[in-house]
């Protein structure tokens, strides 16, 4: 088993819960799940701590990220600052031919918020849209912002409760954007974050 796939495998665990903030994640444990030497596993820790997913703490071992709650304020700070401006842009682009795969993605989002795939599909509806601003790299930050919020969704059981608002998020956001109504269209996407963070930070208490 490759370092590459032993990362995906432990990367799911931690965006799903199964190895909540603060697990160790002991690498002879790991050698031993994995039926490799630790070699394997140490490069794969390696790669998780590089998505800033895995604090490795030197004599101590490795461990999956937790944060404060500043911490977690200080992320959707950035990610408010980050989504909407991309959001904004992607306005700026979109063509009214493109809300055939828009709607085709929202829809799909819509039935995956029913399954352990929820956050997937929440992620591949944001990503859609966020595409069309031509800003791989301002993605690429906002998707590893959005893991590190993901790690602590799952283990407080924060955002699944609030499925049904999302959804109704995304569909007005669609409808908006499709009416030219870019500026309403950031600011539900601006509420829909905050109050996503306001949630998580009262189950964190």
């Amino acid at each position: 088993m490759t370092p590459e796939h032993i990362a995906t495998l432990l990367k799911q665990d931690i965006l799903s819960g199964a190895l909540p903030p603060g697990a160790e994640l002991s690498q002879p444990a790991l050698a031993g799940r994995f039926g490799v030497s630790r070699i394997p596993v140490r490069d794969a820790l390696r790669d998780l701590a590089g998505q800033g997913l895995v604090e490795v703490i030197p004599n101590r071992g490795a461990y999956v990220i937790s944060l404060s709650a500043d911490e977690v304020r200080e992320i959707y700070d950035l990610r408010i600052l980050l989504e909407c401006d991309c959001l904004a842009r992607a306005a700026e682009k979109i063509q009214p031919k493109d809300f055939t795969e828009i709607e085709r993605v929202r829809r799909k989002s819509d039935l995956d918020a029913a399954t352990p795939l929820w956050a997937q599909g929440e992620w591949e509806f944001h990503r859609t849209l966020y595409a069309f601003a031509g800003r791989p790299r301002q993605i690429t930050m906002i998707e590893r912002l959005r893991q590190t919020c993901q790690i602590h969704i799952s283990a407080y059981a924060s955002l699944p409760a609030k499925k049904k608002r999302w959804l109704a998020d995304h569909a007005r956001m669609v409808e908006l954007l499709r009416k030219g109504g870019t500026y309403e269209a950031v600011a539900v996407l601006e509420d829909h974050l905050r109050k996503s963070a306001e949630h998580l930070l009262a189950r964190m208490g």
